[in-house]
């Protein structure tokens, strides 16, 4: 018990000393504005086999990066591979730019491979942890391939009551620099190999982390009719730094056949004619250097005409035999407030999926099938218009173009 209480003591002062690494790290506080979820990025209980628990986890408010964030587990000798783990400590920073992650990262790997460094650092853990000068040594490093460059470097002590193998990783990710103590059970060996496979399972939950990923679907608000405008939000993401790109897409019948509006890629979109009979949705991508996703909102009520203005009845029709070169022809249908004029629209839709495009120029009540309609399938948007506005109907699909 003695030797283990011991143990314990060293453990805090390494932590102390060789994990914390910038020496303006002070008080709790919860997870700053601009930071990704550092927590949701650190090593888990659920990474290790039964037998760990957390001791202790924070944030840490540290003058040298916009957010640090430390974890304490207590493994009491459960295995990892061929290594019997006494303790895992982990800490991750995110520094204000990938830059200056870059030249620190660099400058540490530097500091590391020189024997100055290596003996002053052991020294200094030394004298926190009460031991003999010459008790901790620090041995050369290791650079697996992980992440955006990793750093291993053996520690070792030896003093009364005490034989400890301990090793520090430290892995960049993008602008996140993580590090973990590993400390051995009393007398037993550390792996390299173990080590490098929790180290990677680290990388990987920093980069999981950071890579965009939607968590809540955009919300689309305002009035559904042509001439206003409507508004989205970017929903809610994980990642880190992720910039938002926006298409908003026209949707035939209640919530199918969606194709891209050209041109609406604004976080807010004005309704046009074209919209009536229709619904609208908006897709987000979010994007940072790791990566991208994308977002899809609801599709909206459909877009209707103001009060007063004329409403469908009976729906238009497209007569006609669909065959190569035919002429189809697009009735009015039927409509309430006296329409004064009618305007139409022919649409390719996909004969699956039901998304449909403009026509281009073909907008006249009539119009000749052309090789390009070959295995799509026709729709008509019919406007009728009247004092208070307009308002629209879309025809049921033609027969498949041969």
């Amino acid at each position: 018990m003695r030797r283990r209480l011991a143990c314990f003591a060293f453990v805090a002062a390494l932590v102390s000393t060789v994990t914390a690494m910038s020496a303006g790290a002070s008080s709790t506080q919860a997870r700053p504005p601009g930071s990704p979820d550092l927590a949701a990025m650190s090593l888990a209980v659920t990474d290790f086999p039964t037998g760990a628990r957390v001791v202790r986890q924070r944030y840490v408010r540290d003058p040298d990066y916009l957010a640090t964030y430390e974890r304490e587990l207590s493994l009491g000798g459960t295995r990892f591979g061929r290594s019997s783990l006494f303790f895992v400590f982990t800490e991750l920073s995110v520094d204000r730019s990938l830059a200056r992650m870059t030249t620190l990262f660099a400058s540490i790997n530097r500091l590391m491979r020189t024997k100055r460094f290596r003996d002053a650092l052991a020294t200094e853990i030394a004298r926190q942890a009460d031991v003999a000068p010459g008790a901790v040594v620090i041995g050369r490093p290791r650079t697996p391939r992980i992440g955006n460059g990793s750093i291993a470097f053996p520690i070792r002590v030896r003093a009364p009551g005490i034989s400890l193998q301990m090793v520090t990783t430290l892995t960049r990710v993008d602008r996140v620099l993580g590090s973990i103590l590993i400390v051995s059970v009393p007398g037993r060996r550390l792996f390299a190999a173990d080590v490098d496979r929790l180290t990677r399972v680290a990388a990987e939950r920093m980069r999981a982390g950071l890579v965009p990923a939607s968590t809540g679907p955009p919300l689309v608000t305002g009035t559904l009719s042509p001439g206003a405008t409507v508004t989205t939000t970017s929903g809610t993401w994980s990642g880190d730094q992720v910039a938002f790109t926006y298409q908003w897409e026209r949707c035939t019948d209640a919530a199918t056949g969606c194709s891209p509006i050209p041109g609406a890629t604004m976080p807010t979109y004005t309704l046009t004619n074209g919209d009536l009979a229709s619904t609208v949705r908006v897709t987000v991508s979010g994007r940072n250097r790791l990566g991208a996703g994308t977002s899809t909102s609801a599709t909206t009520a459909v877009v209707a005409g103001p009060a007063g203005s004329p409403t469908v009845t009976a729906a238009p029709l497209i007569q006609g035999v669909v065959g190569p070169g035919a002429t189809l022809t697009a009735t009015t249908g039927t409509w309430t407030g006296t329409p004064a004029s009618f305007a139409y629209q022919w649409r390719r839709c996909n004969a699956t999926t039901g998304s449909c495009v403009d026509i281009a120029e073909a907008i006249s009540s009539t119009y000749t099938l052309m090789p390009a309609d070959s295995g799509s399938v026709l729709r008509v948007l019919v406007v009728a218009t009247n004092v208070s506005g307009s308002g629209g109907a879309l025809t049921a699909p033609s027969a498949t173009a041969p």
